[in-house]
């Protein structure tokens, strides 16, 4: 990688209530009395060890880095704190992919940090990131979705907690709903442990949207969006507000069981190909009675599952983010998810859903799927590959039509029911999907494709053959 000095100049405070500009120091030829290597095992982690040890010890860091796809490197500043006048420490890292760190430092300018000092400093860091050292710490976030109140919690283990708002939306049944979450989060410390959160909250919200059948996403507080509302004259005001939930009883460590009532929960079936929708026997959500059992299931999976899982679970948020005007979309998004279940490998490439939906529910809804007036493989193909819309995204809506066909919608219901019983089935064999050998009928086109290698060179050579014999008789 060839490093180039980067061409914004910023400054950040220098602990004396001035400011001074951050350098970058990976081109300074002097002299670096500390040098050593972080084997790669350790290489991820050991930047946010050396991030938690300068904020334990109060100290600011800043600096800059170059990212390229084979190589980083970076250049790190560490002020300290307490001092007069304040020391300093200079950084600089670099890191080919998948290989160890190689990290040079030196103190600088200031007389404030001796050597000994900055021995001590990387002592600590590299005895935390030999060890793995983290510790537990509680972190809060929300989850939105649309539909009947949470109204109590549930412990999907016992360091998550799925909780009722404060506050709820109480001008009709199905509205906007908010789950706030708790959890117990590992990390270098408290900074370093957000962002495990954040994860951990997107892969709640798929694993909800799966097992709950409905969208449930993290919400995204902040940022601003026009609104209205209808005044006490009848008027219709609308202004930009800052949009999102706040929870004004924010508990800053992780609630006590039964702090709250149970969610109530439902008992199913499996597989399950009950309608979903609201009969009026009910005022609150009611999870499935397995949730509990479902996400250790998908706790113990093997990383490769659990990533797979994540990703078909992503695949059918964004099928349930669309609506009429992209129904097509929708439909191939809920085929693309079910297809997606099949085990990776070369051996499963020709597989497709009706080979995955047969080996998870059965032989009949395999079948189902490819009558004619269904065809889902075939609707997903054609809208992929030749953008082919089989809804009525660009038909107007005529409430007094005379005539409408129900066929897609019907099919897009039932592929719904499917997909997610699908996933379910899917993740209560851990991903052991029995596919069965699939064998193609070969013809003279695909015969002559896989024997290219050698049809051409004894073509070749048969024709050679033929024009010497023609050659010598004229």
């Amino acid at each position: 990688m060839t490093k180039a000095k980067a061409k914004a100049k910023f400054s950040v405070p220098d602990g004396a209530g001035g400011l001074k500009q951050v350098k970058d120091y990976r081109f300074d030829q002097g002299d670096w009395p500390i040098r050593f290597e972080v084997p790669e095992d350790e290489a991820d982690a050991w930047l946010q060890y050396l991030s938690a040890e300068s904020r334990r010890r109060g100290w600011s860091s800043a600096g800059s880095s170059q990212l390229e796809a084979k190589e980083n490197s970076g250049s790190i500043t560490i002020t300290t704190r307490g001092e007069d006048p304040p020391g300093e420490l200079v950084i600089i890292w670099e890191r080919k992919r998948g290989g160890p760190i190689q990290v040079r430092a030196r103190p600088g300018a200031s007389p404030a940090l001796t050597l000994d000092d900055t021995y001590e400093f990387f002592r600590s860091i590299n005895d935390r990131s030999s060890a793995g050292a983290t510790e537990q710490f509680h972190q809060g976030g929300y989850l939105y979705y649309e539909g009947l109140p949470w109204c109590g919690e549930l412990w999907l283990a016992n360091t998550i907690r799925l909780g009722p708002p404060s506050q709820q939306y109480s001008e009709a049944l199905i509205g906007p709903r908010i789950i706030l979450v708790d959890a117990l989060v590992s990390g270098t410390d408290r900074e370093n442990s957000a962002p495990h959160f954040s994860v951990l909250l997107r892969e709640l919200s798929v694993f909800l949207s799966v097992v709950m059948g409905t969208l449930i996403r993290v919400s995204q507080n902040g940022g601003r969006g026009w609104t209205w509302t209808t005044g006490l004259d009848g008027h219709v005001q609308s202004e930009v507000r800052e949009l999102g939930y706040l929870e004004t009883n924010v508990s800053k460590d992780m609630p006590s069981r039964g702090d709250a009532g149970a969610v109530p929960l439902r008992q199913v079936h499996r597989p399950d190909f009950s309608q979903p929708g609201i009969d009026g026997s009910t005022n609150e959500v009611h999870p499935p009675a397995d949730v509990i059992d479902l996400w250790q299931t998908f706790v113990d999976l093997p990383q490769t599952l659990q990533r797979q899982f994540l990703q078909v679970g992503s695949t059918w948020q964004a099928a349930l983010t669309l609506g009429h005007e992209y129904e097509t979309t929708r439909f191939a998004l809920m085929v693309s998810a079910c297809e997606s279940l099949k085990p990776w490998g070369d051996q499963f490439r020709r597989h497709n859903m009706y080979h995955v939906v047969e080996a998870l529910l059965g032989k009949p809804r395999a079948e189902r799927l490819r009558e004619q007036w269904f065809k889902a493989q075939d609707t997903r193909n054609v809208h992929f590959h030749l953008g082919e819309f089989r809804g009525s995204e660009f038909v107007p809506p005529m409430i007094m039509s005379n005539f409408d066909d129900p066929t897609f919608r019907q099919a897009s219901d039932e592929l719904w029911l499917i997909t997610q019983a699908c996933m379910i089935a899917w993740l209560r064999c851990r991903g052991d999907v029995p596919l069965t050998a699939v064998t193609r009928h070969n013809n003279w086109k695909r015969w002559v494709r896989q024997n290219a290698l050698w049809i051409m060179p004894l073509g070749i050579g048969i024709g050679v053959i033929l024009g010497w014999i023609l050659s010598m008789f004229l």
